[in-house]
């Protein structure tokens, strides 16, 4: 295979998983093969302590029994304990280098050698290479191998690979023993609604964000459906807003703030954001409240990119004329106000589990928390199709439950959320290092009282193209985009349905033309980062 083959392989992701054949752990184990193959050695050592870096549970097991057994003819005194002693530190060292990856249950075997089956589905179930000196194997799957000189080679041709916004298949191979453990739980049980684990996830993330209660639910947006509803239900007592009842947001942010508004019923009234932060300015939601008077009834505050926003302000105005408060902490998982935790302000707090949040699932989820039990009883029945009974409901509700499969791999990822935030902001600090000195672009503001999750690390391109920029950079192999493009009031959706607007929204309609977001893996090393911010520096040089 030519080193244009090995690339193309690769292309889509900054490094490609890769699984040690046994053939190298032997070359690296064994005195004269690390002299015949040192290649081998040099690949194993390049690998060591590697995120994407792997031995299959087969290989290992093989690699007991031959160590075992070239330790036996080469000393046949030799206590079978010591031997064991050996062979099982040798292992140990290895597991303490790579992570382990399962020889799952579908091998298709090849009988003439079952052992390159065993190694082959390890690597097909995390979408990896086998790192190999086996000729045959090279020859049959040239697509799924890489011998110890490509490997090499590659290392030097690190500038050639694509950096995406994220890697969402090296973060779950990162966890995937905890996640795998997790899953084979619910399977067993096959307890797929609503079982132990949704209310074990529930219990765990109202502790970590300090409320009493937490309801999962099946996406980030019907968290805010179901919050505007279930204060309809216990304020106004009926199941929904009326069209002339206003809710306070933002224009910069995803549809779905604005969408599950207008889907409770009421109508939004869009306040412009401080150009700094991207949040809503509190200044003129007070503004705003007096202006509309009575018909303001709550206001939806998003804590955009992972930066909270100025709480003690939005909860003193809420206060003050008896307004709800829905935090839409979509973005904002960890992230906190004064050392409080997004989603404990509010009457409720509304988080998205979409893959490629900071804490993502398989698929769509979401959860609500809150401090108010009346809520959370009224939130427990809606998400229900309505009712404590199905066959006899109170409310017009949904089908909004959280799949316990998707809280098992919650569960697991929580373990590691805490770890990965502190991997944004490490990212973080070497843009605001490298960037902060070009005078045509604005690295991000963090509020003094904030703790800042990056959720997207958002430059903002100022006097210069953006589109050029961003083509630059594609052009280079990195990934970047725009969050968003288009503000709310612009959208058709809210100019035929309703809203209101507190005079002009100059800095969203700004923002959505200038801002930029660039990748933020948690697991790209500063090398990575680096290569980011220096064609970022080479643009207009």
């Amino acid at each position: 295979m030519t080193m244009k083959d090995c690339m193309k392989r690769r292309k889509g992701s900054t490094v490609r998983s890769i699984i040690i054949d046994l053939n190298i752990l032997l070359d690296y184990y064994e005195e004269n093969r690390r002299k015949k193959y040192p290649n081998s050695v040099k690949a194993f050592d390049l690998l060591k302590n590697k995120d994407y870096a792997f031995v299959s549970s087969s290989s290992v097991d093989n690699f007991e029994f031959l160590k075992y057994k070239d330790l036996s003819d080469t000393y046949p005194s030799m206590s079978r304990k010591h031997k064991l002693k050996i062979v099982h530190n040798f292992i140990k060292e290895i597991l303490s280098f790579f992570r382990l990856a399962k020889t799952p249950s579908y091998v298709r075997f090849d009988f003439d050698d079952i052992e390159d089956s065993l190694i082959l589905a390890s690597a097909e179930a995390i979408g990896a290479l086998v790192l190999t000196r086996d000729e045959k194997l090279l020859r049959k799957y040239p697509d799924r191998t890489i011998t110890p000189e490509q490997f090499l080679s590659l290392q030097t041709n690190r500038d050639k690979q694509e950096i995406k916004m994220l890697d969402l298949s090296r973060e779950t191979l990162y966890m995937y023993p905890d996640i795998e453990r997790n899953i084979d739980e619910v399977i067993k049980k096959s307890n797929f609604i609503l079982g132990d684990e949704v209310k074990r996830l529930e219990e765990r993330i109202a502790t970590y964000i300090g409320t009493k209660y937490a309801v999962g639910v099946s996406s980030g947006t019907d968290a805010l459906v179901m919050s505007l509803r279930a204060l309809a239900i216990q304020r106004k007592r009926q199941e929904y807003w009326d069209r002339d009842d206003l809710v306070i947001t933002t224009p910069f942010t995803f549809t779905a703030t604005g969408d599950a508004i207008l889907r409770a019923g009421a109508t939004p009234l869009f306040v412009d954001i401080d150009p700094d932060t991207y949040n809503l300015n509190p200044e003129l939601v007070a503004h705003a409240v007096k202006k509309f008077g009575k018909r303001v009834k709550g206001i939806l505050p998003v804590h955009l990119y992972g930066q909270p926003c100025d709480m003690d302000a939005i909860m003193e105005i809420a206060r003050e004329h008896g307004l709800f408060v829905v935090e839409d902490c979509a973005q904002s998982f960890g992230a906190k106000w004064r050392g409080r935790q997004t989603g404990s302000f509010g009457d409720t707090g509304c988080f998205s589990f979409f893959p490629s949040k900071n804490l993502g699932g398989f698929g769509d989820g979401g959860m609500i928390t809150t401090n108010d039990e009346k809520l959370h009883e009224i939130l427990l029945m809606l998400r229900k199709h309505g009712g404590k009974d199905k066959y006899n409901v109170d409310h017009i509700g949904y089908n909004a439950r959280l799949d316990t499969l998707q809280a098992a791999v919650l569960l697991a990822k929580m373990d590691y959320i805490d770890e990965f935030t502190e991997k944004r902001r490490a990212i973080a600090r070497v843009y605001d290092k490298e960037l902060k000195s070009i005078d045509w672009l604005q690295t991000p503001k963090v509020l003094e009282a904030a703790y800042h999750v990056y959720h997207q690390y958002t430059i903002r391109v100022k006097g210069r193209d953006r589109t050029e920029l961003q083509k630059f950079l594609r052009e280079k192999g990195i990934q970047t985009m725009v969050y968003y493009p288009v503000p709310l009031h612009k959208m058709r959706v809210f100019q035929r349905s309703g809203m209101e607007i507190y005079k002009g929204l100059t800095n969203s309609e700004r923002a959505v033309k200038e801002v930029l977001s660039l990748p933020v893996e948690p697991l790209y090393e500063e090398e990575v980062v680096m290569k980011v911010a220096d064609n970022i520096k080479g643009c207009y040089a």
